[in-house]
């Protein structure tokens, strides 16, 4: 099985011959790299990010485990999860929808056990979605950087952020309101998991990519230009809220 550098991740099948075609074989996540602990990283996009969220990850201790989930991987077996990173999807297809409602049930399961979630973009609105609140479309999908309110300037920072949205979430049962803006939340916390509808895993790299694989019309260069001005203390901002959140999940284990 191919495996990603880094990554603490077998297969129950790993050391027996390979499985028949169409047999999906769970994963088991190796806990036993140096001590440290694992992140399970569910994609939904080919665009993984390769900025300041995995170089947190990891300086913070943790193993970042990938699950491809737009590639039909499955989800990790519950029990195996003490962290877990959601980034989203534009859910424009089928696929997209069927790997929504796998995770809204693995998700719920989840908040049963003492993992922590950190969920990006359209991944916080799955999150909230599986903790009892809800989600409605936008007008206008929202392309750009913009500016929020910040109940918690230390943890969630004003911006700019960028902003790749079509949907507005409404706050599960419970939840703290940490971030909005003049279209709905932003940031929110419930328990001990954090959502986040912008998106600070952005690189510059990656919002090229998004651009170009968008089909809708957009203002390219008003885009670039803002992610040429902005990026620098996005990311600088990003690394803190990835810092103080991670710090936290590995705060409460000891």
């Amino acid at each position: 099985m191919s495996t990603e550098k880094g990554v603490g991740v077998v297969t129950a099948a790993s050391k027996r011959p390979r499985a028949r075609s169409g047999i999906r074989r769970r994963w088991v996540i190796s806990r036993r790299r140096q001590g440290g602990d694992t992140a399970v990283v569910l994609h939904h996009r080919d665009h993984a990010p390769r900025g300041p969220l995995l170089d947190v990850l990891t300086a913070r201790g943790f193993e970042p485990v990938h699950v491809r989930v737009q590639r039909g991987e499955p989800l990790p077996n519950l029990a195996s999860v003490r962290l877990a990173v959601l980034i989203g999807s534009d859910r424009s297809t089928e696929h997209a929808e069927s790997c929504a409602d796998l995770e809204l049930d693995w998700l719920h399961r989840l908040e049963a056990t003492n993992a922590a979630v950190l969920a990006l973009g359209s991944g916080a609105q799955t999150l909230a979605t599986a903790l009892g609140g809800e989600v409605q479309r936008l007008r206008r999908p929202r392309r750009g950087w913009v500016c929020v309110t910040t109940a918690e300037p230390q943890l969630i920072s004003p911006g700019p952020w960028l902003a790749w949205q079509d949907a507005v979430i409404r706050l599960p049962p419970r939840a703290e309101l940490l971030a909005h803006d003049r279209v709905g939340p932003q940031a929110f916390r419930v328990g001990r998991h954090l959502g986040v509808q912008f998106h600070p895993e952005v690189t510059p790299e990656i919002v090229g990519e998004w651009i170009a694989s968008s089909h809708e019309v957009l203002d390219v260069q008003g885009i670039m230009e803002a992610t040429g001005r902005d990026f620098r203390f996005a990311s600088e901002a990003a690394r803190r809220m990835f810092s103080a959140f991670f710090a936290s999940v590995r705060d409460e284990r000891r």
